[in-house]
């Protein structure tokens, strides 16, 4: 065998985090235990998309609703011991994009009529 070899290739994903929480901690003493937890969280699983927004929450963010459960359980379970947190409603990120040009052409006029 050769000694330049890996056996192991990396593997891609086509999915991106869509579906997003807010989570906080119930008590302020857990905090730390909150942002370790968010990064143990963010290496197990190479899908979750853990930061902190600018306003300053604790943004967790999966590729569907039952992933992001999953994630969410784990957390509270496995990586903050059974700390109770405080989980906002899930919020569905919407994205779209031009991928090709158009052959029709489009005019629009703005609402103040200036523009």
């Amino acid at each position: 065998t050769d000694e330049q070899a890996h056996p192991f290739v990396t593997m891609k994903y086509s999915v991106s985090p869509v579906v997003r929480v807010a989570v906080e901690c119930s008590n302020a003493s857990d905090l730390p235990k909150l942002m370790e937890g968010l990064k143990r969280l963010a290496k197990s699983d190479p899908l979750v998309l853990c930061y902190t927004a600018p306003t300053g929450e604790h943004v967790v963010a999966g590729a569907g609703e039952l992933h992001l459960e999953i994630c969410l359980k784990d957390l509270a379970e496995d990586f903050m011991n059974g700390a109770p947190l405080k989980i906002s409603e899930p919020v569905v990120s919407f994205r779209e994009t031009i991928t090709e040009v158009s052959d029709r052409q489009c005019l629009s006029k703005s609402a103040n009529k200036h523009n």
